[in-house]
């Protein structure tokens, strides 16, 4: 038996020994604790982002591909500020009411030095051809469908052959604009005071034509087109009356409401 003594071994006492079910349920319960609440820190700290992220004002300004910088505000698809109404209106009233005889040139080019307006002619169907400027049919894309035509065709009466002569000259001065009125989503009318200056160039005597309008407008998508167009191609034309998102429906008379 002593022999066998060798083979008998006696027992240790070892962490293992003393490590039991309980101890091994408490450590996954408490590592399960600690990933959890990592996670909901991770979580809190993404919704404080996105929280912060939705409050913050939205820019006022953006950069232009100028170099120049804008105003912007948000607002929805068929809304327009007042400024933005104004501004088109009397844009597109003096653009289509400004007869000169010359092309529009840059900036600090004498009016001498500006190339003769060819004028556009018109078709009358059935009634006499004639012309207008060439700024005012440009401007005319800012007319709705239905009522550039018609348009057109009273503005050719209007048009003195004199002006494509270099005899007379038609100037559209504003004097006052109304804050637009909302008349549905998308839609409003404006009233515009103004007078049209006529100037016979043979004396330089100007005579003055009221001009009382309350105008239609509606808002539009503004086109956009392929950069690299020429200028004198249609779709920039198009895209440039068009640019503030608005189009002109009717101009009428402030008295026949």
């Amino acid at each position: 038996q002593n022999k066998l003594k060798f083979l008998q071994r006696g027992k240790k006492s070892t962490w293992l020994s003393s490590f039991n079910v309980t101890d091994s349920l408490g450590i996954i319960l408490i590592s399960n604790f600690a990933y959890n609440t990592l996670i909901l820190f991770f979580l809190a700290l993404l919704y404080g982002a996105q929280a912060r992220l939705a409050n913050k004002p939205a820019p006022s300004l953006v950069q232009l591909n100028t170099g120049e910088t804008t105003a912007v505000e948000a607002i929805g698809n068929k809304e327009r500020t007042a400024e933005v109404i104004k501004a088109f209106t009397i844009k597109t009233m003096s653009d289509l009411f400004t007869w000169t005889g010359r092309l529009p040139g840059k900036d600090g080019v004498p009016f001498s030095n500006l190339d003769s307006d060819p004028g556009v002619e018109i078709n009358g169907k059935g009634r006499r051809r004639g012309k207008i400027s060439t700024q005012a049919w440009k401007a005319s894309f800012a007319l709705a469908d239905d009522f550039r035509d018609p348009f057109l065709l009273k503005l050719v009466d209007l048009t003195p052959s004199n002006v494509f002569k270099g005899k007379t000259q038609f100037a559209f001065v504003p004097q006052f604009v109304r804050e637009p009125i909302k008349i549905k989503e998308g839609e409003w009318t404006i009233d515009l005071v103004g007078t049209l200056t006529v100037l016979d160039t043979t004396n330089n005597l100007p005579s003055y034509i009221p001009f009382n309008k309350q105008i239609h407008v509606r808002a539009v998508e503004p086109p956009k087109y392929s950069p690299g167009m020429a200028e004198d191609s249609l779709p920039p034309i198009i895209a440039k009356a068009r640019e503030k998102g608005l189009e002109v429906v009717s101009i009428k008379d402030l008295d026949s409401k």
